[in-house]
């Protein structure tokens, strides 16, 4: 006891005097690092010796442990947004948005939602890309502090969906993280929002990170909603959905200073829209007069347009970069932007005008649907065909489908020559879609042998009478049979 004592002691008289050491600084501190094995043969250590040794690499270690720790602990944060809006207009932009995003993302930040506020317009813009297809939509809010971050658009959806109709706050942060062992700083960013019931709060991702959407820079051409869609409507369904034939997966496009025209092939069949564009405006009319303006938009784009795009838009505006081969659409506060597709497009036109017809028949729309998918159901996957006989003395049509396990007849009436009897196979599917796609009341089918091709065209009365609008549908049999 008396002996420890006494070390205690020195130690401190002895870290205040200079030591007298004939070897040098960098021997003592070699020595110092040798674990303590042998200690007979050896000249005996004193602690005073061993402290003075040990002392500066315990501090050294403990030194970095703590400033690691401090830096983790302590990191940098950012405030971003302050928000407040409406619940309501939240859950609908998203709705709108949501649409493009990728079903297997190639990268997390595809996944994510891009939330702009801005201060300076009071709104919050709200982008989504797959990096073929943007969309971006806007709505007005109370923005209290401007700033951006990405965050799952899933998750911030399905939130924002339970959230009682009202305001939710909305407010963003930063965190910034050195770490000793790197140079590059680690952000970690977060959006809060809060209810009149709860609060949540959703990992995301820096907006840096985000793709950069580029503008389209080209003078905008207005066209009537109606004409746009219904044009759309009489073709979009012929695209192909085989991504080997890949530009037949877009629907063709052409736009003249009076005329816009649609064309949509799978290769098994044909529809063609041609519609006046009168009412299109002075300045684009300008535009367009001295040459026309094609391209093929991916269908899945014109799909998500026509759903959409409201009834009650009076124009959607319409900008192509024929150096980028960029498309945008813009109504509202809504902007749609794509990627068309590189390629030629078949000229269709010329492989159609080879086929003539001197055979009509008029059925009733409603009629032909109806019998067609009552038939639908006896369908499988190896054989889709389905007959059609028809007799002119009984001024009929006969559809017919056979299988291994069941069959079925319809019989509609129809009015077509008296001495026309011809027998005819074709997909039932492509049948009853082309038959939907007609906006009339009755449908007129051209035909002339069992081995061409059918053609059929709206007859009767439609729902928008005064616009003009020239729509064909050919369907190709299946394959030829005995008349």
């Amino acid at each position: 006891m008396t002996q420890t004592a006494h070390k205690q002691r020195l130690k401190p008289a002895n870290q205040t005097k200079p030591t007298s050491a004939a070897t040098p600084k960098a021997e003592n501190e070699v020595s110092a690092n040798i674990p303590e094995i042998s200690t007979g043969k050896k000249k005996k250590r004193t602690s005073l010796d061993a402290d003075t040794s040990t002392e500066p690499i315990s501090n050294k270690r403990t030194n970095k442990r703590s400033a690691k720790s401090e830096l983790n602990s302590q990191p940098l944060i950012e405030s971003g947004m302050g928000v407040i809006c409406s619940q309501t207009k939240f859950h609908d932009a998203l709705s709108l948005v949501s649409c493009a995003t990728p079903a297997k993302p190639t990268h997390p930040i595809l996944a994510n939602a891009l939330i702009i506020a801005d201060i300076e317009t009071q709104q919050i813009h709200l982008t989504v890309t797959d990096l073929a297809l943007t969309i971006q939509a806007s709505f007005e809010a109370q923005v209290l502090f401007k700033g951006e971050i990405t965050v799952p658009v899933e998750m911030l959806f399905e939130i924002v969906k339970h959230c009682p109709n009202g305001n939710i706050a909305l407010s963003s942060q930063t965190q910034i993280i050195q770490l000793i062992n790197e140079e590059k700083q680690t952000k970690i960013c977060s959006l809060s929002l809060s209810d009149a019931d709860g609060k949540y709060e959703i990992r995301g991702i820096s907006a840096e990170e985000f793709p950069p959407s580029s503008t389209i820079d080209a003078t905008p051409i207005p066209l009537p909603t109606t004409v746009f869609k219904d044009g759309l409507k009489g073709v979009i369904y012929a695209v192909s959905t085989d991504e080997n034939k890949y530009i037949l997966t877009g629907v063709h496009i052409q736009l003249t200073q009076e005329k816009l025209k649609f064309i949509g092939t799978d290769g098994h069949r044909v529809a063609t829209t041609e519609l006046s564009t009168q009412g299109i405006g002075r300045k684009p009319r300008k535009q367009v007069e001295s040459s026309e303006i094609q391209f093929t938009i991916p269908g899945r784009v014109l799909k998500e347009l026509a759903r959409n795009l409201d009834d009650s838009v009076e124009f959607i505006n319409l900008l192509y970069d024929a150096q980028s081969n960029r498309l945008g659409f813009a109504w509202q506060d809504i902007i749609l932007r794509c990627q068309c597709l590189e390629g030629t497009y078949p000229d269709c036109e010329q492989l159609l005008a080879r086929f003539s017809f001197d055979r009509e028949v008029i059925l009733e729309k409603a009629f032909l649907v109806k019998a067609l998918e009552r038939l639908a159901v006896l369908t499988d996957k190896k054989e889709k065909g389905i007959y059609l006989q028809f007799d002119g003395s009984l001024q009929q049509l006969r559809l017919s489908i056979e299988r291994e396990f069941g069959k079925g007849d319809q019989v509609i009436a129809a009015h077509l020559p008296s001495e026309m009897s011809l027998n005819i196979q074709f997909n039932l599917k492509y049948l009853v879609e082309a038959a939907k796609a007609i906006p009339s009341s009755a449908i007129k089918m051209h035909l002339q042998q069992s081995d061409h091709p059918a053609m059929l065209v709206p007859y009767g009365d439609r729902p928008n009478p005064e616009l003009q609008m020239e729509m064909r549908q050919f369907l190709l049999p299946l394959y030829t049979l005995n008349a």
